[in-house]
């Protein structure tokens, strides 16, 4: 038998078995190059008993559940490779529902799951536990850790996803956010609540799809609530969509956006239903009715200005515009209208210096006068109104507006854009109008 106190000369196995001792005291089971006290190429199995700490606490088992809390004052430190083996540093706590497995060879954990946690059930009308609760920690001088960080692994076919939470089912409230994300707090600009990029920016279904919220500024700017950048795309090709918003199914479909508070849009606004509709209260009724307008279209791009002047003892009037009128506008169009007497109005002379003449056969007339003006500015000039094009080869056999032709659904244009997840939605929308035909046959 060797001193313990003395070092070997040599490595050797114990007896006949697969358990290794190398030269420094190292212990390998099922392995010949252990680098800890025990290193194990398998599973660790506890059927009787627990695991005893340094402190004299015990972490027992039992049948029927496993192994539910590690309670310790270390925890992992290290990424798992040769030259940052994992270590122990501080407070570790675990949770589960099922008997712990820990597979190890030479400090890597096997391919698997990376984190599974099961919320805990509530033990009366309040919220289930927390399934995975990760606080990243402080940075000195730079950006803090993750809470939690999820890469998804590569596939021949979809890449492996990140992060995946799903919200908890209700008894009769609202169902639980999949992802509730709030931004933090910074000098300049709060945090981001959601930061997803790459594939799918997000995809999070059920309860709240996406639930987040701005992080505040103390000086500057609050976070926003979800950024979202569209994938880059090959040479030739369009570019993704930051956000593709489609309403919820059901026995009728609902909004795909909902804004409360002023929209800002950098770019062009695309309207493709046919029709821009402004919705206000009915100001003759208001608490019972609507009064709904749509906006003037046109095959240009055209401003209007309208006024009303009276000419003088000699018939004369002269119409002043703004200072940025022709900077703006050019090929302009005039109308003039008499009001209240039976006169003659002329433009005497062309809009010039931002002005123009009316004349009238009469004296102390009154005109009512409007100008439309073709929209010139250097931003139009470089992105000028196309009003006929050609539909991408993709979209061609497509509708806007199917119905409106006689058209079927999948003849939309979102189903040539977008066909699994059209086809999807149709999906859901049977299954929730046969539910409700089913709940109304049993009333």
């Amino acid at each position: 038998m060797r001193c313990p106190h003395l070092g070997k000369s040599s490595n050797s196995f114990i007896g006949d078995t697969t358990i290794f001792e190398n030269k420094n005291g190292l212990v390998g089971i099922g392995t010949d190059t252990p680098t800890s006290k025990l290193t194990v190429a398998g599973m660790i199995e506890i059927t009787l008993g627990g695991l005893k700490f340094p402190d004299g606490t015990v972490q027992t088992t039992s049948a029927a559940g496993g192994l539910f809390s590690v309670a310790h004052d270390n925890t992992l430190q290290g990424n798992g490779t040769s030259g940052s083996p994992l270590g122990v540093a501080v407070p570790l706590m675990l949770f589960g529902s099922s008997p712990l497995e820990l597979v190890l060879v030479n400090n890597l954990a096997a391919r698997g799951v990376g984190v599974f946690g099961a919320g805990g059930p509530s033990n009366s009308s309040g919220p289930g536990g927390f399934g995975v609760v990760g606080s990243g920690g402080p940075g000195f001088g730079g950006i803090g850790g993750s809470g939690v960080s999820g890469v998804g692994a590569d596939g021949a076919a979809n890449g492996g996803i990140g992060v995946r939470a799903t919200g908890g089912g209700s008894g009769n409230g609202n169902g639980g956010s999949g992802l509730f994300a709030t931004g933090g707090d910074g000098s300049v600009r709060g945090g981001f609540g959601v930061d997803a990029r790459g594939g799918i920016g997000a995809n999070a279904q059920g309860g709240d799809s996406v639930d987040a919220t701005g992080g505040d500024s103390t000086n500057s700017v609050g976070g926003r609530g979800v950024v979202a950048t569209g994938g880059g795309s090959g040479a030739g090709n369009q570019g993704g969509a930051g956000i593709t918003a489609l309403g919820g199914s059901g026995a009728t479909i609902g909004l795909a956006g909902n804004f409360i508070g002023d929209v800002n849009i950098s770019g062009k606004l695309t309207v493709t239903s046919g029709m821009k509709m402004f919705h206000i209260d009915h100001p003759l009724d208001p608490e019972n009715k609507y009064l709904n307008h749509v906006a003037i279209e046109s095959a240009e791009v055209l401003n209007v200005y309208s006024g009303n002047i009276t000419t003088d003892t000699d018939g004369d009037a002269l119409v002043t515009l703004p200072d940025w009128f022709e900077a703006l506008n050019k090929d302009f169009r005039y109308q003039l209208t008499v009001v209240g007497t039976f006169a003659q109005a002329i433009i005497a002379s062309k809009i010039k210096g931002n002005r123009f003449a009316i004349k009238t056969n009469a004296p102390n007339v009154e005109v009512s006068w409007q100008v439309t003006g073709v929209r010139s500015d250097p931003t139009t000039r470089k992105f000028p109104l196309q009003v006929e094009e050609a539909k991408s080869e993709r979209e061609r056999g497509y509708y806007l507006n199917p119905d409106a032709y006689g058209q079927p659904e999948e003849r939309g244009i979102e189903w040539a854009r977008y066909p699994q997840m059209m086809e999807q939605i149709k999906q859901r929308r049977i299954e929730a109008e046969q539910k409700l035909k089913q709940q109304l046959n049993q009333q």
